[in-house]
């Protein structure tokens, strides 16, 4: 569908089949031109239009119509709620529809987003209010929510917990509208079992009260207390005239419910509540997450920071006295690595300290503790490990820096390191500082000594 004229001016029908379309209406061709780019990218057919009296004067003729109009609210002529209203006023008589509540979906997209234009888009039925400037896939997301519900909540999983097996089924059928898959359970226990076994990680739960076996609400309170599940979405199930049964849901950690019998349209809004709100908080546990990485990790190498390694070193050294085991601590640098820089450029040089930061990633334990000093330093914690085992694993490294082949864009450079070794019990600082210094000491003893080499600190 291209808008090219009908052979008349009858009653027309959406297309099922094909691609579906959207008509985008802005004033600006920059806008208009940015927003189709988007929306056939994501696989929609769209018309564009300049003003809203040419998209209605449009829409008359038009063999099919339109699955959704994308309008901008401020345009000469005829504006985006003007364009609307009258579009609301041709579909109540008839022109376009057999059914009259059958109304073309429609979006407002404007820079105004001010709660007058919100609620005014809302009562002209508008599903979504767009603001100006968005980012790069915001429009065929806002699209694709009303075009393609399937999709919203793709890769999601859903928990149906009722002895009714028609339920179940109910429930199944209308998840699955909004891409959720969905699992189910005949009662409490079997539900509990399937979470604490951790054979589903699941966003929300649909949980029956009166059940066999375990109730409804002796499910939850288990699952509330499981660290993975604490923060799970739980909609309760009760029948009509039972406050008491919503109210012991309620107390045992349910976070809505719903009076059985229920319509599908009112079980699909509670539900897309819940999972929007978990989406957006596991959204923002990822982003502490990262926030947290960048606050303790080196950014290049992908160990840990000086400042974080200092705190944590403290405590293993006090842990380390207090159950009266070893700590070890391994200091290094790079050999003359003022000339890699110098020589190759500081594009190899900062190659080189990932590429050593992956090395000792990759060849120290689980406990161990390893992080980039600053510049071309690195230090390494060694719990419950002696001086023997740490020189060891100290000699481990510069080796296999010695050996490793460092090349990069046609570059290559021969990279060795100087290590210095102390230990808790071979040294007895008083301090975790005391013994970052001593392998300091160690550090300067093994340069001074020709460099490439382990040297442990004296006793």
């Amino acid at each position: 569908m291209k808008g090219q004229p009908g052979p008349g001016r009858g009653k027309q029908q959406k297309d099922t089949t094909g691609p579906q379309t959207v008509v985008v209406v802005d004033d600006s061709s920059t806008m208009r031109t940015v927003i189709q780019k988007e929306l056939e990218a994501a696989g929609f057919d769209v018309v564009a239009f300049n003003d809203g009296l040419e998209a209605l004067s449009s829409l008359r003729w038009m063999q099919r119509l339109p699955d959704l109009i994308l309008l901008d609210i401020d345009m000469p002529r005829m504006d985006g709620f003007a364009c609307c209203e009258q579009l609301r006023a041709m579909e109540a008589q008839g022109l376009f529809e057999e059914a009259e509540e059958a109304r073309i979906p429609v979006l407002f997209v404007s820079a105004n987003d001010t709660f007058d234009n919100r609620s005014r888009g809302f009562h002209l039925g508008s599903l979504e209010f767009i603001s100006k400037p968005f980012a790069r896939g915001d429009i065929a997301a806002a699209v694709s929510k009303v075009l393609r519900p399937q999709t919203t909540f793709a890769g999601m999983v859903a928990l149906v917990i009722d002895d009714e097996r028609s339920l179940r089924r109910m429930v199944r059928t209308c998840l699955e509208q909004i891409g959720l898959r969905v699992l189910e359970a005949e009662d409490g226990r079997q539900a509990f079992e399937l979470i604490k076994e951790g054979r589903a990680e699941v966003d929300l739960a649909i949980v029956d009260f009166d059940m066999p076996v375990m109730r409804g609400d002796e499910f939850i309170h288990l699952t509330r207390q499981c660290p993975e599940t604490g923060h799970l979405p739980m909609i309760s199930l009760s029948a009509a005239g039972a406050p008491q049964t919503i109210l012991r849901m309620f107390r045992a950690g349910a976070t809505d419910y719903l009076v059985k019998p229920f319509i599908a349209e009112e079980l699909l809004a509670r539900v897309q509540v819940h999972l929007n709100l978990r989406r957006y908080m596991c959204h923002l546990e990822e982003m502490n997450r990262n926030l947290y990485d960048k606050a303790v990790n080196d950014a290049l190498t992908g160990l840990r920071n000086k400042r974080y390694f200092q705190e944590a070193f403290e405590e293993l050294f006090a842990r380390a006295q207090r159950s009266q085991g070893d700590l070890s601590c391994l200091f290094f640098d790079l050999d003359h690595f003022k000339r890699v820089n110098d020589t190759c450029g500081h594009g190899f040089g900062d190659y080189v300290l990932k590429t050593i930061g992956a090395l000792v990633k990759a060849n120290v334990r689980r406990g161990d503790l390893a992080a980039r000093f600053g510049g071309e330093e690195f230090v390494i914690a060694l719990p419950n490990t002696g001086l023997a085992p740490a020189r060891f694993v100290a000699e481990k490294i510069r080796t296999l820096v010695e050996t490793h082949r460092f090349r990069d864009q046609g570059r290559q450079w021969a990279v060795t390191v100087s290590v210095g070794v102390a230990s808790l019990h071979g040294h007895r600082p008083a301090s975790a500082t005391t013994l970052l210094q001593l392998a300091d000491q160690a550090l300067y003893l093994a340069k001074g000594a020709g460099r490439n080499r382990v040297v442990c600190c004296p006793d």
